[in-house]
């Protein structure tokens, strides 16, 4: 099992997880975030005091999958979490050793 983890610009998620339900992956996890992305408008900034410096509102996407899945995953978060020309993001695979559902022994 594989575990993607995208960082995206906020305003691609419709498309991307409509595309992930059209290929069958339903596990996937949504965290809102901030980060130090390109924006892509002034809209999608904020200035962080913290970090003195402005920052991107971005989502951290993970997609939980099957090993022989993990290409047509990052290909489709490629195509669908474009931006523009500039970098637009980051995708990180990693392995999982086990997924476990929560689910009632019984049945």
């Amino acid at each position: 099992m594989k575990r993607i983890t995208a960082l995206l610009h906020a305003h691609r998620m419709s498309d991307i997880v409509h595309a992930l339900e059209a290929l069958g992956e339903r596990r996937i996890s949504i965290v809102h975030s901030t980060g130090l992305l390109r924006a892509s408008s002034a809209r999608e900034q904020d200035y962080s005091v913290q970090l003195g410096e402005r920052v991107t509102q971005e989502i951290q996407l993970d997609v939980f999958c099957e090993a022989d899945r993990v290409e047509d995953i990052v290909a489709l978060l490629r195509q669908h979490g474009r931006t523009g020309p500039h970098n637009s993001g980051w995708i990180f695979v990693s392995a999982v050793e086990q997924g476990i559902p929560i689910a009632d022994p019984a049945g």
